[in-house]
């Protein structure tokens, strides 16, 4: 499966929200294609594995924070959508 492909699949089965800050986009354009398990600790190249996060999140989870990890930095710092 291409990244394309991975992002067009999480899109219809998400929406087009960030799965780091639950920020509703209009445009999955703000969307960017992200490991979970970052590949530097041993996660898949494989769609189970990856997940859609707008830019700042997937600037703060980098190469280091797990989707619960970088979840619960914005949580910390008060830059989760307002439900």
């Amino acid at each position: 499966m291409t990244n394309a492909q991975m992002k067009a699949q999480l899109v219809e089965r998400n929406g087009i929200v960030c799965a780091g800050c639950d920020r509703r986009f209009d445009d999955e354009r703000y969307l960017q294609l992200d490991h979970n398990a970052p590949r530097s600790q041993g996660g898949l190249h494989h769609i189970s594995n990856r997940l859609l996060l707008c830019g700042p999140c997937n600037l703060a989870k980098s190469n280091t924070l797990t989707l619960e990890g970088l979840r619960r930095h914005n949580r910390a710092n008060g830059w989760m959508a307002k439900a």
